[in-house]
């Protein structure tokens, strides 16, 4: 092989620029376009609103009264076994279980809660509606296989993927 074959061709800037320019436009133009992504197996996700049947847990503020130095929670008259609760600083609990125990000679009913954290607890209520805990709140979404759980069924627009 010659000298002059084994030289490496010279390329000034003019021409390294002119070259990355064309580069980077072809990228922009061919490389990144819809049509692209999609023949290259990228899966572009549509979402759309519909409208659907929802349940949705019955859920209800409650306030609570000191009645011989203890805190009574004022609930509603209705008040079954998975109705959300919203105690004091929006916190929200679902009742579990509801029983009468004695306490200090009287009959006090008893709701048994769980919070969000899993933590189980026995609040005391008496049962009354006030304008506060007659309104319905928007409850947390039932699973469509849950059927014996208290809950207000309504149409509504959810987002789903296509």
């Amino acid at each position: 092989m010659s000298k002059k074959e084994l030289e490496m061709p010279l390329v000034d800037r003019r021409q390294a620029l002119s070259l990355l320019a064309s580069f980077v436009s072809g990228l922009l133009i061919f490389g990144f376009s819809d049509d692209a992504l999609g023949r290259r197996g990228v899966i572009r996700r549509h979402r759309r609103r519909v409208r659907r049947r929802v349940r949705r847990r019955i859920r209800r503020r409650v306030t609570f009264r000191i009645v011989a130095g203890r805190r009574i929670w004022m609930a509603p008259a209705a008040l079954a076994v998975g109705w959300e609760l919203v105690l004091n600083n929006n916190r929200v609990v679902v009742v579990k279980e509801i029983k009468f125990i004695e306490r200090s000679g009287t009959k006090v009913e008893i709701a048994v809660v769980q919070g969000a954290d899993g933590k189980i607890e026995e609040i005391e209520i008496v049962r009354e509606n006030t304008a506060e805990n007659s309104k319905d709140l928007q409850g947390s979404i039932l699973p469509d296989e849950d059927k014996t759980t208290p809950a207000i069924e309504k149409e509504e627009e959810v987002e789903v993927d296509n």
